[in-house]
C-alpha cells in the first residue's frame, strides 16, 4: 500500500545525498584519478554513482513509499501516440537551443586516448549515465516534491538540484569560472525541460530519450570541434 507523501522524507533524502556526493566528487574523487586504466576508471566513476544515485532511490520507494520501483520511478509508464507528438515537438525544439547554446559557449572537451577507451566512454556518457541521472532526478526527486507542491515549482526545485549537484565536482576541477556558469546555465535548461517531459508524460521515457540525445549531440560538437 502506497504511503502519503511526507516531506520531511524526501528532504531529508535530498540533504544526506547531497552531502554525501560532493564528499564523493571532491575529496575521494582522488581515488579515480589512481586508476591507470581509462577504462576501469569509468567502470568504477558510474558503478559509485549507480550505488549511490539509483540504489538509494530504489530503496525509497519500496521501504518508505511501499511501491514496486519500478512502477514508482516510472519503468512501467509509457506515453500514447497522441502524447508523443508534443513531446517529440518540445524535445525537438529544445535539442535546436540546445545545439546553438553550446555552440556559442563551448563545453569542456572530454578527451580519450584509445577507439575502445572512446566507444566505451561514448556508451556510458551517451546511455548509462543518463539513465542513472533521470532514474534519481525526475522518477524520485520530482515525482515527490510535485505531491508536495504545484508541479511548475517543483520541477524548478528538482532543475535547481540537477545543476547544483553537478557544481561541487566543477568547482573542484574548474573553480568558478565562466565555462562553470555556463554549465551549470545550460544543465538547468535541460532539467526543465526533462522534468516537463516527466510531468507531461508520468513516463522515465522521454525525459531519458532527451538525456540521450542531448549528450549525443553534446559527443558529436566534443567530436567536430576536435
Amino acid at each position: 500500500m502506497t504511503k502519503p507523501p511526507s516531506g520531511k522524507e524526501i528532504y531529508l533524502f535530498t540533504l544526506l545525498l547531497f552531502v554525501v556526493w560532493s564528499i564523493r566528487a571532491t575529496y575521494l574523487y582522488a581515488i579515480d584519478e589512481h586508476i591507470a586504466s581509462a577504462s576501469l576508471r569509468l567502470v568504477y566513476s558510474t558503478g559509485i554513482k549507480f550505488a549511490l544515485w539509483v540504489l538509494p532511490a530504489f530503496a525509497f520507494a519500496y521501504r518508505i513509499r511501499r511501491e514496486a520501483p519500478f512502477h514508482a520511478l516510472g519503468f512501467t509508464t509509457f506515453p500514447s501516440a497522441r502524447q508523443w507528438l508534443p513531446l517529440l515537438l518540445i524535445l525537438g525544439t529544445y535539442l535546436g537551443v540546445i545545439i546553438g547554446f553550446e555552440t556559442l559557449t563551448g563545453q569542456k572537451e572530454l578527451t580519450f586516448t584509445r577507439p575502445l577507451t572512446f566507444t566505451f566512454s561514448g556508451f556510458l556518457f551517451t546511455f548509462a549515465s543518463p539513465l542513472i541521472e533521470e532514474i534519481l532526478f525526475r522518477g524520485l526527486l520530482l515525482k515527490e516534491f510535485a505531491h508536495l507542491m504545484p508541479k511548475w515549482r517543483a520541477n524548478l526545485l528538482t532543475s535547481l538540484l540537477f545543476a547544483g549537484i553537478h557544481l561541487p565536482f566543477w568547482l573542484s576541477q574548474e573553480g568558478f569560472t565562466p565555462m562553470v556558469i555556463a554549465n551549470t546555465v545550460g544543465v538547468m535548461l535541460f532539467s526543465l525541460v526533462a522534468g516537463w517531459l516527466f510531468l507531461r508524460s508520468k513516463s522515465l521515457w522521454p525525459p531519458y530519450l532527451a538525456h540521450v540525445l542531448n549528450n549525443i549531440v553534446a559527443g558529436l560538437l566534443v567530436v567536430v570541434r576536435g
